[in-house]
């Protein structure tokens, strides 16, 4: 069934998802990174954080020169115009994640369930209403497992490598990306490939592609120095180690990254390790086990940097990887009870929405109190504009 065909199954996540955003979208830019974004989107300058962020960074500044030069937009509201193109890949994303859990299950039911995970989850649902690249960067690495696993199916070389080369410009969206550089290697010969020259010959091709695509724009642009660029990210490495030292890395983490973990999706992180074992014992190293084992790889990897346990956002990395195999168990394993994969689905599509209904109510005096405290700034530049041009702000 193609995707037009099945618009059915994955309209509803969909629709959700960006229903869910626009009911919890923050009116201002969001987290600090995205005020550094959208000041660095005007200038046409990459983030001097990782990597640069940079093609985040001139797709919105494209943007914006683009919605400058036709509408007039002021440089103060183009925060919105980077706002709300996440806002409209939030449901490209689920719908993504559809496709994929569909290519990997080979069911609708698991793909929706995978879908309607991802579209209901809290940190997903806040972040898509914000400037920040967590939404656009899974929509890269969604598309991108798309095409790799549909390349190394098909045997159709240049998909493949397409695939290795989206996940590459991936990493210039953010980073944590190249957590999924794992796949690239191993995924060939998990879908059923055999050790020869041809078929390691292409893997290290695909492996060569992105790290090509992922590292050679923030190599090119560090070389030249663009406006003293090296030096700038030089202070960010100092900012970084000053910051690392403050909050050092220490067992007495686990507990608030579980709980980070946990508060991405209740029930992938609960039925996770079942679903990984059922799938083992059932089929070994599959390509959704593969999958799902990367994610987690790239999840657990974020144990390292200090700020995961301060910011949960950062949780959303394996997420896409993470879904269709707890989608299809909980599918097999609900539909092993009630004896029809329809009343499996619903029930298990009830419980999701449930559990996502009990956040929300939760998480909504917590995003009301964000928004009233960012709404105090509101009128702050009206407040500086009499201060005469030479004076000294001390915050």
């Amino acid at each position: 069934m193609s995707l037009r065909a099945a618009w059915r199954w994955w309209l509803s996540p969909a629709l959700i998802a960006l229903l869910l955003t626009l009911y919890y979208i923050d009116p201002f830019i969001g987290d600090w990174d995205g005020l550094d974004y959208t000041v660095l989107s005007l200038r046409g300058e990459p983030s001097t954080m990782a990597l640069g962020r940079l093609l985040f960074i001139f797709f919105n500044h494209a943007l914006w020169r683009i919605a400058r030069a036709l509408f007039q937009i002021e440089p103060a509201q183009a925060y919105l115009i980077f706002k709300y193109v996440v806002v409209a890949q939030s449901p490209l994303v689920v719908i993504a994640c559809w496709q994929l859990a569909r290519d990997l299950t080979r069911s609708v039911y698991a793909a929706t369930i995978a879908a309607l995970l991802v579209a209901v989850s809290p940190i997903f649902v806040i972040y898509s209403g914000q400037v920040m690249t967590d939404v656009p960067s899974l929509l890269i690495v969604t598309l991108a497992l798309i095409l790799h696993l549909r390349g190394i199916r098909s045997g159709r070389v240049w998909v493949m490598l397409l695939g290795a080369a989206l996940l590459g410009a991936g990493v210039n969206v953010r980073e944590t990306t190249a957590f999924y550089a794992p796949w690239l290697a191993f995924a060939p010969f998990v879908c059923g490939w055999r050790f020869k020259a041809r078929e390691i010959f292409l893997t290290l091709a695909a492996c060569a592609v992105f790290l090509i695509l992922a590292f050679a724009p923030f190599a090119l642009w560090y070389a030249l120095d663009v406006n003293g660029y090296r030096a700038a990210w030089h202070g960010w490495r100092e900012s970084l180690r000053a910051e690392s030292a403050r909050h050092p890395i220490g067992l007495s983490n686990l507990i608030p990254f579980a709980l980070y973990f946990f508060a991405l999706s209740p029930m992938t992180f609960v039925a996770l390790p079942a679903a990984a074992w059922k799938e083992w014992r059932a089929r070994k190293l599959s390509p959704t086990l593969l999958l799902a084992l990367v994610g987690l790889f790239a999840t657990l990897l974020l144990f390292f940097n200090y700020s995961t346990v301060i910011n949960w956002r950062y949780f959303l990395t394996g997420l896409p990887a993470l879904v269709p195999l707890v989608a299809s168990y909980l599918m097999r394993a609900q539909a092993k009870l009630m004896r029809s994969e329809r009343r499996a689905f619903w029930s298990v599509a009830a419980f999701i929405i449930f559990i996502a209904v009990m956040c929300g109510i939760y998480l909504k005096p917590i995003s009301n109190e964000h928004v009233l405290k960012r709404a105090e700034t509101k009128n702050y530049r009206a407040r500086l504009a009499p201060l005469p041009p030479d004076a000294v702000v001390i915050a």
